[in-house]
């Protein structure tokens, strides 16, 4: 099936074509809720006065497959659960037949919510919400079981058992589908910790106790029906509901919260065996009737929250007009990554990696988006809005294929047939379930030799913790696919992780390279990662190399991979032999002299 055939066999599966007749039945409700409702991980069916079912999310067909066939725009509902229980095995027949009943029982209002049991053991809570006289909506919800510690951390954290992002907004999606309904406005709220201005404290790596510290006093300031979530280590959310119709007056309650906030979050905190002056970094914004997605919404409050961290007055900032600019130009960026994605606008360019003796023995690509009006875009202009989606994950897939297939157009070459190359992994592409399967694919598929393809992780990707990519590195090298760190020696303590982590390859800093000069910190930060990668038996690369002395410098200590401007600068496929050979020749030159 084709790709064009498979999305629009896909729509009629879901119910997109009834999309726009659901949406001027609904009205004032149409866009709005089902994009909120197709996002959530809950399961969501409308029904219109007959009960018949007029919109479907992702969600409602995972917790019941077996509907999928059956499930049409304008059918009842309970014609095709009935449909289906008939349609399925023996021994499921019965468990189907029971939900159909449930289903029943609350579209005929005979009770507000019923709790029932899927064929493979999973507990389903299913509730009625009434959004006019000729409109409802089925909201289904897994539940988990008490003590299930597996099942408990697909939504919670870990350390203060406070919800994660994937609950927030889960919980954020029903809350703005009840705004919807009643008029009633909420606030979503960013809390990130950081020092008191002028101290140096806290910022390292944060002791356990301190994230239930601020837990326990984020708690205390709200009601019991708000959420306070933790997305990361010192970074907490807080959802508010029910707050005001009245915009205004939603406006001074959230001010209210925030000043309570700051009055039991800035203060004393214990880190490690030391005390530590930390003070709240808050940004919000207000959700109500016609508001954007729970993740637009979340990444306002950041958004909101993003100033203040250079800045020496923290306190509560709202999410503001010059703000919501930003947030659509970065929209209207993520549509079009995703439009040159599917229109083939990604090429990669390729950065040369030399020997002491000036040879090339490697290569590392480098993602450019030539663009059909701006011309070439480089990373740093659309990475970060990439980074904050989905798309980051399918342009490292991209950069992945693309390396592997000019592998295999080089295979036969005397000069490239020979030269690894490097393709940067994000943490996101990482912690892929199922990435070292897609690479063996594409590995396969090619017909490459997987010691020639090295893939790059950054330090970033290690925080705040690696236990989870192990595996996935692990199977990597065991496929052959060597791997290499980046951005080594920024400062992170990193003893632990080099143990743990199947490593073939450290590139040090730009950043410590560019500092490096006799007798200074850079100096003996170098020489220590130069013996650590000896130790562990890694090569290392002196990246970012701008200077002939960087270069001589980074040699005497024993360094004896290169890779900067000065040697070599990223290059298209094309231009590739000609300034590899140039370049080579022009550096030893100088070196020489």
């Amino acid at each position: 099936m084709s790709a064009t055939n498979e999305k629009s066999a896909r729509s009629e599966v879901h119910g997109q074509n009834s999309f726009p007749a659901a949406t001027s039945l609904v009205g004032v409700y149409g866009e709005q809720l089902f994009r909120i409702l197709e996002q959530t991980s809950s399961g969501y069916v409308l029904l219109d006065a007959q009960n018949r079912a007029q919109r479907w999310n992702d969600g409602y067909l995972q917790l019941f497959p077996w509907l999928a066939a059956t499930l049409k725009v304008g059918i009842p509902l309970q014609a095709a659960l009935q449909a289906a229980a008939t349609a399925a095995p023996a021994s499921a027949a019965p468990a189907l037949s029971h939900i159909a009943g449930s289903h029943q029982a609350l579209i005929a209002r005979q009770q507000a919510n019923a709790q029932f049991q899927l064929p493979d053991g999973r507990k389903l809570n299913l509730s009625a919400h009434a959004l006019s006289a000729n409109y409802t909506v089925l909201a289904c919800k897994e539940l988990l079981p008490h003590g299930n510690e597996a099942e408990s951390l697909s939504f919670f954290d870990v350390l203060t058992n406070l919800p994660n992002r994937r609950l927030l907004l889960d919980r954020l999606s029903q809350a703005m589908i009840q705004s919807e309904r009643t008029g009633w406005r909420g606030a979503l709220l960013t809390i990130d910790m950081g020092p008191v201005a002028g101290s140096s404290a806290g910022t390292g790596e944060s002791p356990p106790g301190l994230a239930q510290n601020i837990a326990q006093r984020l708690l205390a300031c709200v009601r019991s029906c708000d959420t306070v979530a933790r997305l990361d280590a010192k970074h907490f959310v807080i959802m508010v509901s029910d707050l005001s119709p009245d915009i205004e007056v939603t406006t001074v309650l959230v001010e209210r919260l925030g000043e309570r906030l700051q009055e039991s979050l800035n203060g004393s905190y214990q880190l490690g065996n030391k005390r530590a002056m930390l003070e709240a970094n808050i940004g919000a914004t207000l959700f109500g009737p016609h508001s954007r997605s729970a993740t637009e919404l979340l990444q306002q409050a950041e958004s909101a929250m993003y100033p203040l961290r250079d800045e020496e007055a923290r306190g509560l900032h709202f999410f503001s007009l010059e703000q919501r600019i930003l947030a659509d130009d970065r929209h209207r960026m993520e549509q079009e990554l995703r439009e040159a994605l599917r229109l083939g606008q990604f090429e990669l360019h390729y950065q040369a990696q030399y020997s002491a003796s000036g040879d090339v023995n490697g290569l590392e690509a480098l993602l450019r988006w030539r663009h059909p009006r701006r011309g070439l875009v480089p990373p740093s202009i659309f990475l970060s809005v990439a980074e904050e989606t989905d798309i980051i994950v399918l342009l490292g897939r991209w950069s992945i294929q693309a390396a592997c297939e000019q592998l295999a157009r080089w295979k036969a070459e005397q000069q490239l047939g020979r030269l690894p190359i490097c393709v940067n992994i994000s943490a996101r592409q990482l912690r892929q379930a199922d990435l070292a399967e897609q690479v063996q694919g594409i590995i396969s598929q090619t017909g490459v030799d997987p010691a020639l393809l090295l893939l790059e992780l950054s330090t970033q990707a290690l925080s705040p913790s690696y236990a989870d990519i192990v595996p996935t590195l692990t199977r990597l090298r065991t496929m052959g696919v060597r791997l290499s760190l980046d951005d080594f020696g920024g400062g992170s303590n990193m003893l632990e992780a080099l143990q743990q982590l199947p490593l073939n390859q450290l590139k040090l800093s730009h950043s410590l390279v560019q500092r490096l000069g006799p007798n200074n910190a850079a100096e003996a930060a170098v020489q220590a990662a130069i013996a650590l990668a000896a130790r562990h038996r890694m090569t290392i690369v002196g990246a970012g190399v701008e200077t002939l002395e960087q270069r001589a410098l980074l040699a005497q200590y024993g360094c004896e991979h290169f890779m900067g401007y000065l040697l070599s600068t990223p290059a298209p496929v094309g231009q590739l032999r000609s300034l590899l050979q140039r370049q080579a020749i022009s550096s030893l030159q100088e070196a020489a002299a």
